[in-house]
């Protein structure tokens, strides 16, 4: 991890939480004593699987994946795009060892933040609403996940992606990477896109079920 930007005004940072939350300038100015900023390079983890997960990485920019070890493979959680929180949230939660790790897809830069002493040095409105927020955000990515492999055939989990993804994960995301994250083969996915050109000006692809 390198420091990436200078350390952010209480009104950067409140614009920047402003995304997610109504907050001002005294409220997000507690925070700063929490975070700083950070980048990381393209293929470098934020945390990995047994790490202890007391911090957050706030992302301004980039693209980051959360996998588990399903048989020695990886296999993709959550595809995650800035602006968003990225962390092993069920680990946080329960305070056990993460069993996901998150990597970087291509260059990240934000924040990291020493949340848990924020939440327990700093209670009050702006660590509520962070925490609600994240299990928000959080149970939303599962689901939509879930969701998605619901749908019965790798066309139609495809569509689903296409549908309900932010644009910039399907546009940077590597195609081995989403095919992890579909439950399919990279092969089965280039199938798909083969089948997909050909709708181009005939009928829709099949919807996601």
């Amino acid at each position: 991890m390198n420091t990436a930007t200078a350390q952010p005004t209480a009104a950067q940072l409140a614009a920047y939480l402003g995304q997610w939350m109504a907050v001002d300038e005294q409220v997000a100015a507690p925070l700063l004593r929490h975070l700083r900023p950070c980048r990381y390079e393209r293929g470098e983890h934020f945390f990995q699987i047994g790490d202890a997960v007391d911090e957050l990485v706030l992302l301004r920019d980039g693209l980051v994946r959360s996998y588990y070890l399903h048989d020695d493979r990886e296999v993709n959680l959550r595809l995650l795009s800035a602006p968003a929180a990225a962390m092993p949230y069920n680990s946080y939660l329960t305070q056990t060892p993460a069993d996901e790790s998150l990597q970087a897809m291509t260059a990240v830069e934000g924040y990291r933040v020493r949340f848990r002493a924020f939440c327990r040095e700093q209670p009050g409105l702006l660590a509520e609403t962070m925490q609600r927020k994240l299990a928000e955000r959080h149970f939303l990515a599962l689901q939509r996940r879930l969701r998605m492999l619901q749908s019965r055939s790798a066309a139609q989990r495809y569509a689903f992606f296409l549908a309900h993804m932010e644009p910039e994960i399907i546009a940077g995301t590597p195609a081995y990477q989403v095919a992890s994250y579909l439950g399919i083969t990279p092969e089965s996915l280039s199938r798909v896109k083969v089948d997909l050109e050909k709708y181009q000006g005939g009928p829709a692809p099949p919807e996601a079920g």
